[in-house]
């Protein structure tokens, strides 16, 4: 056995080592770069940017953006909440289902999905000016505020709904029981019982959603519409690649980073706090049937849930095979986008690099996910079959998550900076910045299934003589295949349409979906970067397909 706990032990150094290398040296090089000035330590930087007037309007707006996104959240989610938590209706299943999608899709395809929906030639404006003979299409919203709070909304309120609902469907409800048989009305229950108990998810929920919406780039980026909109992550990369600051960049993230690890701590002290019952099954009461009135209520958050999440994305598939002859021509079926995606016609502006930003992510996503399931394997084996420091391997493993992928991308920058390698070495970077974003998501998706293998199969092997190794690479590597598989898809997946650490790395000569998605939507291609994005809606599909199968397998 001690042949076993070292075997796994020394499984654990390499990864250490590589993830150390990979994400704490940038944000040490980050650090460093905010504080050291011609030799020595100072603070000058971070005080300027925190007392610069023009950066606290940006602090204060960026709060205030994830504030207002939040409480948006909070009012569209929680009502969802209540209904799939305590009513059973058709198509509840369907509901949960569209509520992963924000889940799984780049915040880029995010963003062209809403202008394509909420644009002003839109397919939301198309339909409501058509069936009302309007001339002028009804609703401007994107370019502005509210188009950023709706984004954030439509990204956000189904982890409302599902953090809330999760924890409501496991309330004991004999607390509730007794209190009407006590007399006590429906309201003054839900108000002095059930409220009281729910109120550490629906914090967590928030803290978590305020997080994101504070961290938000792209949507900021593209929706915002311009500088009066700009946040901290927006600023810090400006000030990184079009104004070649990285050290007022670095102390804009220092800023970032300790107002994240304040949010961060908040989050994990709701968690503490969050309280579920033992089982779904204590409940007092099962789903019920809801009553006329609120089966119409029912109706419509689910069409409104329908529409508003499935919408954009439809939307995306259906203008990716539409052309038109000239701007007031009627658009006509065609796969011309595709054709041209794949270099079979002739293309004009950004377009014509659509087929290099494909093969460039593809190479680059089977490097990531190769990578990070290698990694993710050795590091979750360790810290399962070991018996010391499981937790903070666990803790180092999931810190990437705690830090922006702009911050992530800034590093890296600096990293250029000091070696300033050659094209190939470009492609490494960036192929080593999305290993650390997606290595967190494939950690959690190995980790359980590990745990969940039975130590028998292992003790019977070594007692028939195979060493540690072969028991790990004939045993425990098989029974973990179809997790693997789906690790590896997710990491492709997120490698795919990792928008944000991209841009602020990649230059011209390298080039990505995403970041061709991004130009033509700044030149205005919608067809051909929803063509794109197509390619980016499947192949996000198909790695929470994969999950859920391989959930299912392991039940």
């Amino acid at each position: 056995m001690r042949d076993y706990r070292r075997f796994y032990r020394q499984r654990s150094i390499g990864p250490l080592i590589i993830l150390f290398s990979l994400f704490a040296l940038p944000l040490a090089l980050t650090i460093r770069s905010g504080v050291w000035e011609e030799g020595t330590f100072t603070l000058r930087r971070i005080v300027s940017a925190v007392t610069d007037s023009y950066t606290r309007r940006i602090l204060l707006f960026t709060l205030k953006q994830a504030l207002y996104s939040t409480v948006a959240s909070l009012v569209i989610g929680l009502p969802g909440a209540y209904i799939l938590a305590t009513y059973s209706f058709p198509g509840k299943k369907l509901i949960k289902a569209l509520a992963t999608i924000p889940f799984v899709l780049p915040s880029i395809l995010v963003v062209l999905g809403f202008v394509i929906f909420f644009g002003n030639n839109g397919t939301l404006n198309t339909v409501l000016m058509s069936v009302f003979d309007l001339s002028e299409p009804p609703l401007k919203i994107l370019y502005s505020f509210g188009a950023i709070i709706l984004a954030h909304t439509f990204y956000n309120f189904p982890i409302i709904m599902s953090i809330v609902a999760t924890a409501w469907e496991g309330l004991d409800t004999k607390l509730e029981a007794a209190a009407a048989t006590l007399g006590s009305s429906p309201r003054k229950v839900f108000r002095t019982i059930t409220l009281p108990r729910l109120i550490p998810s629906m914090i967590s929920a928030a803290v978590l959603v305020f997080l994101f919406c504070f961290n938000s780039f792209a949507i900021i980026l593209v929706l915002g519409g311009g500088p009066q909109f700009t946040t901290l992550e927006v600023e810090i990369y400006r000030q990184a690649r079009m104004m070649g600051d990285p050290s007022g960049a670095s102390a804009l993230a220092i800023v970032s980073m300790v107002i994240n690890g304040i949010l961060f701590l908040g989050y994990a002290l709701s968690q503490r706090t969050l309280t579920v019952a033992e089982t779904v099954a204590d409940r007092a009461f099962e789903e019920r049937k809801p009553s006329s009135i609120r089966a119409f209520f029912i109706v419509l958050y689910s069409i409104f849930t329908i529409l508003f999440l499935l919408g954009p994305i439809v939307s995306v598939l259906y203008r990716s095979f539409l052309k038109t002859a000239s701007r007031s021509g009627k658009p006509t079926f065609s796969i011309t986008w595709y054709r041209k995606l794949l270099g079979l016609e002739h293309a004009s502006s950004h377009m014509s690099s659509a087929l290099a930003a494909l093969v460039n992510s593809t190479l680059i996503g089977v490097a990531v996910s190769v990578l990070t399931v290698t990694l993710a394997l050795l590091l979750s084996v360790s810290i399962v079959r070991r018996k010391k420091s499981s937790s903070a391997l666990e803790l180092f493993g999931m810190l990437p998550m705690i830090t922006s992928s702009v911050i992530i991308g800034l590093g890296y920058v600096l990293i250029a900076r000091i070696l300033r390698p050659s094209l190939l070495g470009t492609y490494l970077l960036i192929t080593l910045a999305h290993t650390v974003i997606a290595f967190p998501f494939a950690l959690r998706t190995i980790l359980p299934k590990v745990r969940s293998l039975s130590e028998t199969y292992l003790h019977a092997s070594y007692t028939l003589g195979s060493s540690p190794r072969k028991t790990f690479r004939m045993i425990e590597i098989p029974l973990l295949r179809k997790t693997l598989l789906t690790a590896m898809v997710f990491a492709f997946a997120l490698s795919l349409g990792e928008f944000n650490a991209t841009l602020i790395l990649s230059n011209s000569q390298i080039v990505t979906l995403p970041v061709v998605m991004y130009r033509l939507i700044g030149s205005y291609h919608f067809q051909g970067a929803c063509a794109l994005g197509s390619i980016l809606i499947i192949t996000s599909g198909l790695a929470f397909f994969l999950g859920e199968v391989a959930k299912g397998d392991s039940v």
